[in-house]
């Protein structure tokens, strides 16, 4: 892959505390992307502030501030209000699900995931 091609990969944050569900999202995704990784709220701030992702993959369940609360942040303020949001969360109840959906998110998925199925979501919001 040249540097130029490279350069327009677009770039995914993964906010999990778990780094093998990072990598798992990293290794679903493939290398048609970049990724930055925050294993909390703080750190997920900490990357926004420096850049503005494609896209967002976000935990519900995360040490400190939860995934929704953080969502809920990030859709009243700009830059980042229309960056899409994937959330993913162990629990998968129909509530958790319209609760992420009311927070902003532009999906839902529940662990474990299909891999395929996060790669088909994440193409399909990053491309629209």
């Amino acid at each position: 892959m040249t540097l130029a091609a490279k350069a327009l990969r677009p770039t995914i944050l993964i906010c999990d505390d778990e780094p093998p569900l990072r990598e798992l999202v990293q290794a679903a995704l493939g290398d048609r992307y970049d990724f930055v990784e925050a294993e909390n709220v703080d750190d997920a701030e900490s990357v926004l502030s420096e850049t503005t992702p494609a896209l967002i993959v976000l935990d519900v369940m995360l040490p400190g501030k939860s995934g929704l609360d953080f969502l809920a942040e990030l859709r009243s303020g700009a830059p980042v209000r229309d960056v899409p949001v994937v959330v993913v969360s162990a629990w998968q109840a129909p509530e958790q699900q319209r609760a992420a959906l009311a927070a902003g998110a532009s999906a839902f998925l529940g662990k474990p995931f299909d891999p395929a199925h996060l790669a088909s979501i994440v193409e399909e919001l990053v491309d629209a």
